[in-house]
């Protein structure tokens, strides 16, 4: 399934509008700059589609864009950076 996936004040969300996304992943900005995960939610209509992986995907590739590195404290995000080699790297 694809879907289109929308960058945020602080965010990256699917849905009409960041005020009522229909599965969102948020993150703050540390003293040094870097990301730090701390919630993934996904409506359950979406459940099982892989959009909270795809989320925490596109966090990663800002990341890397912005030369940063991240903190997930989010348990789904860590879960999903762990996985994968070349998010693994990016864990602050």
């Amino acid at each position: 399934m694809s879907v289109d996936i929308k960058k945020g004040e602080n965010m990256f969300f699917v849905g009409e509008d960041e005020l009522n996304p229909e599965a969102y992943v948020s993150y703050v900005v540390d003293e040094d700059g870097d990301f730090i995960i701390d919630s993934t939610q996904v409506a359950d209509q979406l459940s099982g589609q892989g959009i909270g992986s795809a989320l925490v995907r596109m966090v990663v590739e800002y990341a890397k864009e912005e030369d940063k590195r991240i903190v997930p404290e989010c348990p789904f995000a860590r879960a999903v950076m762990e996985r994968e080699e070349e998010s693994k790297k990016m864990i602050k």
